[in-house]
């Protein structure tokens, strides 16, 4: 930079960057707090079955401009269907924000059958669009057991914007 230069500060958060949402989970007892790459937030069943854990894992990601509902959902479908997964159920829900949720099974090579459940929070917040994720993931017998819990956690994700 040649002398002289005007610098602007960019800033996080500001009206151009706000601030993350705050996001919470309710876990029953049995689970656990997990620290995982990418994710914001995360929870593990503190049982598992050969080395897996069942999980429920939280992220943030932000967009710039508008996205719509629909284009948030086609991007969650491709991201299953690209894992190899098919969906089983979905619906959207506008209460207490405009949410999708979406249960999906998939195969893993050593685990055979997943069940995969996942709540997707649509915040439109200045230049930018932020996606919640939750996905809770399970093999098929771990969710026959505890299947209703995973749903529960995912489908309870809160999301609250600092006002």
């Amino acid at each position: 930079m040649s002398e002289g230069t005007q610098l602007r500060r960019l800033t996080l958060p500001s009206e151009e960057f706000p601030a993350f949402p705050t996001v919470s989970l309710d876990v029953p007892a049995g689970w656990e707090p997990l620290q995982w790459a990418g994710s914001v937030l995360g929870a593990r069943h503190l049982v598992a079955t050969n080395g897996f854990n069942p999980n429920v894992l939280v992220t943030i990601e932000r967009w710039p401009g508008t996205i719509s509902p629909e284009d948030a959902l086609t991007v969650l479908r491709q991201r299953i269907t690209q894992g190899g997964g098919k969906e089983r159920s979905a619906e959207t829900l506008d209460q207490p924000q405009l949410s999708h949720y979406v249960e999906s099974t998939q195969r893993d090579p050593r685990l055979g059958g997943l069940e995969v459940r996942s709540k997707m929070v649509i915040l439109h917040r200045g230049p930018v669009t932020e996606i919640v994720t939750a996905v809770g993931t399970s093999t098929a017998g771990q969710s026959a057991h505890i299947g209703k819990d995973i749903a529960r956690i995912v489908r309870g994700l809160q999301v609250e914007v600092a006002s």
